[in-house]
């Protein structure tokens, strides 16, 4: 991918945050409360299978248990997620560090699910099995519900799939659209340009595929709703129906239908 499109996707990218920001400064928001006081926040998911922005993480489609653990303090928030399959054959850890200012979201992310790949705290660029991350997020208005997430990973494992030599990043990037309404959640999800979203750009099970660069990879909707089970407890539950056409790592991928339960 050509250095001047990847420059015209940050500009478009750029563009979007300023203007979702300036919709957001025109709209009159109740006052802001006192700072709250520090607290760990303990929560887990168990989802039917585990599908992240558009692909099924796992070798094939069991449960995952997704645990969450984290320090909230004001604005600040460092924390792990992490999520493990009822096969025994999936684990991912991944410690986090975010900071929320306004509808503004920065995050910045070390995933690993590559266990196998290197020594966990081997973070020698070449050899690492980790991926650093960073992510910057905005959350419109409830007037103006829609919301942008731009994410690159810059560090360690995801290297240019034609880089014999291992050391050239691929930086991929992943740019999703949302919008909410009441219980539902509908998002748009897309690559720039060859990364780890589309397989590096090539289709695992065709190989006289071509190459992809730009790519669609995560359309759907989320429906939730709580379910009662005290006047004191309810747990929510949510079905998420996920569409990609790009589904460069499996003809699965295609489709999913995902149901989530989470505590």
């Amino acid at each position: 991918m050509k250095s001047s499109t990847r420059s015209r996707a940050a500009l478009i990218t750029s563009a979007l945050f300023l203007a979702f920001a300036r919709l957001s400064g025109q709209t009159s928001e109740p006052a802001v409360a006192g700072p709250a006081a520090p607290s760990f926040k303990v929560t887990a998911e168990l989802v039917s299978h585990y599908v992240w922005r558009g692909s099924m993480a796992t070798g094939s489609p069991t449960p995952n248990i997704q645990p969450t653990l984290s320090y909230v303090k004001g604005n600040f928030e460092i924390g792990a997620w992490g999520s493990t399959d009822f096969a025994g054959s999936y684990k991912e850890v991944d410690p986090y560090v975010s900071y929320t200012s306004g509808r503004l979201k920065f995050t910045l992310t070390d995933y690993d699910w590559n266990f196998s790949h290197a020594n966990y705290f081997n973070y020698k660029n070449g050899e690492t099995g980790h991926i650093f991350e960073g992510s910057i997020g905005y959350t419109g208005a409830e007037s103006f519900p829609l919301s942008v997430s731009l994410n690159t990973m810059f560090y360690g494992l995801d290297k240019n799939a034609s880089d014999t030599l291992n050391i050239k990043q691929a930086y991929s990037t992943y740019i999703e659209l949302g919008y909410t309404k009441g219980p539902a959640a509908f998002f748009f999800g897309f690559t720039p340009w060859a990364g780890y979203y589309n397989n590096y750009g090539n289709t695992a099970f065709d190989t006289s595929a071509s190459k992809k660069s730009f790519s669609i990879v995560n359309i759907g909707a989320t429906f939730s709703r709580s379910l009662k089970i005290s006047d004191a407890f309810s747990l929510p539950l949510r079905a998420t129906l996920v569409v990609n056409p790009a589904a460069t790592y499996a003809r699965a991928d295609f489709l999913h239908l995902i149901f989530g339960i989470t505590f």
